[in-house]
C-alpha cells in the first residue's frame, strides 16, 4: 500500500470533520420526493472484505504485553531523544495512542485474567476496537436507513444508522449516527472513488480498548470515522477507513488512525470467532 495514499486518506477525513465540511447534500432535484439512504448511497460498501495489515502487526495479530504502547515491550525500546518507552513520568511518551497519565496507567494496569473472570473478554471488540481485528467484515443493509457491519474476529454487529433513533442504552458498539458526505466528480485523490464518503459518529460506549492488551477508552470516549473507497490498479476495490477518538478522560489530543480492507469476490473466508 502505498503510504502516500494512507497519508491522503487521513487529510481528507481530517478535513471532512471541519465546519466548512457541508458537502452532505441533497440527492434529489427541487420538488422530488426524497430518497432513502440506501437507494441514495454514493458508494456501495456491501459485500465481504478482509483487514489488510500494513503496520502495528504484533499489536493486531497478537495480544501484545501489558504495557505495550505500541512500540514494544514496556521499556525494552530506545528512542534516541526521549529514552525508553513504557518507564518514566508518563510510561505512554512516544508510543502509538497520545495518553496522558491517567490513561496510561489504566493501561499499565489491565488484568486480563480478571477480564476473563468477570466475563468480559469481548472488551477488545468494542466500535472504536473492533476494526483494528485482522478480521473479514460482511457489510449490508439490515432495511433502507440501517447499514449493518459484521465482522467474523469476535462475532461482533454493528448498526450504522441515517435515520434518527431513540437513545441506547451503553454498549460495546454504542450507537452510531451515520450519513453520506458527497463530493463533486472531476480529480479526485489518488485513486479514491469520488462519489462521497461514509461519515459515522459512534457515542453511548461501554468502556473498552482500542487493543487487545488493555489500551483503555472510556465510557465518555466519541468515535468519528470515514469510510473511502479506493480503486487500485489491479482493478481491486479497497475501502480505506479513517477513525478518530475523542476522549480527554485518557488523551491529550484526538487519537487518529487509519485502517484498510479489500474486497473479497465472496464469503468464502468468513470465520465467525468468538471473542478471545
Amino acid at each position: 500500500m502505498n503510504p502516500s495514499i494512507i497519508v491522503v486518506g487521513i487529510a481528507t477525513a481530517l478535513c471532512l470533520w471541519l465546519p466548512s465540511a457541508s458537502l452532505a447534500q441533497g440527492a434529489r432535484g427541487r420538488g422530488a420526493p426524497p430518497q432513502t439512504p440506501r437507494a441514495s448511497a454514493p458508494i456501495d460498501l456491501t459485500g465481504y472484505w478482509t483487514a489488510v495489515l500494513t503496520e502495528d502487526w504484533h499489536v493486531r495479530m497478537f495480544t501484545a504485553s501489558k504495557g505495550d504502547f505500541g512500540s514494544g515491550p514496556p521499556g525494552a525500546v530506545a528512542q534516541i531523544v526521549t529514552g525508553r518507552l513504557g518507564v518514566g513520568a508518563n510510561p505512554a511518551q512516544d508510543g502509538n495512542i497520545p495518553y496522558n497519565l491517567k490513561g496510561a496507567q489504566a493501561a499499565v494496569a489491565w488484568d486480563a485474567a480478571a477480564d476473563e473472570a468477570a466475563g468480559q473478554q469481548c472488551k477488545a471488540y468494542g466500535a472504536p476496537g473492533v476494526m483494528r481485528q485482522p478480521t473479514h467484515l460482511h457489510v449490508t443493509w439490515a432495511d433502507d436507513n440501517t447499514l449493518k457491519v459484521e465482522a467474523d474476529f469476535g462475532t461482533q454487529t454493528r448498526l450504522l444508522h441515517f435515520a434518527p433513533t431513540p437513545a441506547p442504552a451503553a454498549s460495546l458498539q454504542g450507537h452510531s449516527a451515520a450519513s453520506w458526505i458527497r463530493m463533486g466528480g472531476g480529480g479526485g485523490q489518488a485513486n479514491f472513488q469520488t462519489g462521497g464518503a461514509l461519515k459515522v459518529v459512534t457515542t453511548h460506549l461501554t468502556p473498552g480498548y482500542y487493543w487487545k492488551n488493555g489500551m483503555p477508552y472510556t465510557a465518555n470516549a466519541v468515535l468519528k470515522e470515514h469510510f473511502f473507497l479506493l480503486d487500485v490498479p489491479d482493478g481491486g476495490t479497497w475501502m480505506t477507513l479513517t477513525q478518530l477518538v475523542e476522549d480527554p478522560e485518557f488523551l491529550t489530543q484526538p487519537y487518529v488512525v487509519n485502517y484498510h480492507f479489500k474486497k473479497l469476490p465472496d464469503g468464502s473466508k468468513w470465520r465467525p470467532t468468538p471473542c478471545g
